[in-house]
Order: structure tokens, then sequence, then C-alpha cells
């Protein structure tokens, strides 16, 4: 994917973010056309498939950040999409940088926009919040347990999915 050329840090990506997903309603929301609109963010498509689409950028050079269409199958219309941050290759970042907004006020712009939030149970070393709004569901996951005193939550990746 074609890496986007703007500048912003975590906190501008995450708003940007929360926007489409405060816009979506059903599975035709996840339209490239929509992504563009709500994030300002261009889309590229992948060259075998149009339904993979998105965009994806670096921070800081030290994290990338991604937002990518996910067909259930090969040409089919995505029902879901994936955001996340991610160290670049070979980089071992501090958390710090994508850690505004924290994952708690992720969940709670996710509770603002109407999401109903159920906790669940996660991989070790992470926690994971899922949140519903009619047709939409976001599941959003922590790169740290933040029942780690020592560990701040931050948010890694965000499922966003939707029905038809």
């Amino acid at each position: 994917m074609t890496v986007t050329d703007v500048s912003m840090d975590a906190e501008e990506i995450g708003r940007r973010v929360l926007k489409l997903i405060a816009s979506l309603h059903d599975a035709r929301d996840l339209a490239p056309d929509r992504i563009e609109r709500e994030t300002g963010l261009p889309v590229a498509f992948n060259d075998h498939d149009p339904n993979v689409y998105g965009f994806a950028g670096a921070l800081d050079g030290r994290w990338t950040y991604s937002l990518v269409s996910t067909p259930d199958r090969e040409g089919a219309p995505p029902t879901s999409l994936r955001f996340s941050f991610d160290p670049a290759p070979g980089a071992r970042p501090d958390p710090a940088t994508v850690c505004t907004p924290s994952f708690e006020a992720y969940g709670k712009a996710l509770g603002d926009l109407g999401f109903t939030s159920i906790p669940m149970q996660a991989y070790p070393g992470s926690h994971a919040r899922y949140f519903s709004r009619g047709d939409i569901r976001v599941t959003a996951y922590a790169s740290a347990d933040p029942g780690d005193a020592t560990a701040r939550a931050c948010l890694s990746r965000l499922i966003i999915s939707a029905g038809a």
C-alpha cells in the first residue's frame, strides 16, 4: 500500500479514524470515498483486488499507522476495516508516541458516539474491549494490559466491522 505523505501525530490520525467510525451505519459506509471524505486522507487500492484499499503513513520514523479494508473473500466488498499502529521495520520505538489518545480515551470516545462496551478476553499480555452500535462493531486492542500497574494501555489496533 502506498504510504500517505501527510505529516500528523497519533492523536490526529486517531481523531480522523474516530470521525470515520462516527459516520458508519452499515457495510456500504466502508466505501473508499466515505473513508477519504471522513478522514481527509487519500485511499490507495490493491492492484489485484479493488475491494482491498486503505491508507498508511509514518508518524515519526519509528511508528506507522494503517487503515485497510478486509473483505471476507477475494472479490467481495469489505465488511470490515483494520486500523493499527505498528513499529516501523527494525525499530523498537517508545509506545508513548502512539499513546495519545490512550486506550481508555478511545473507549470513552466510542461510548460518547453511542457504542456500548463489553470487556473481552484477549491474548496474553494484551487487553481488548468490544463496542457495538446498531450494525457497527468495533474491537479495540491495547498494546499493554491495563491491569499491569507499570504499563500504560495504548491502542494498538481497531477492527471495525459492519453488517449489511
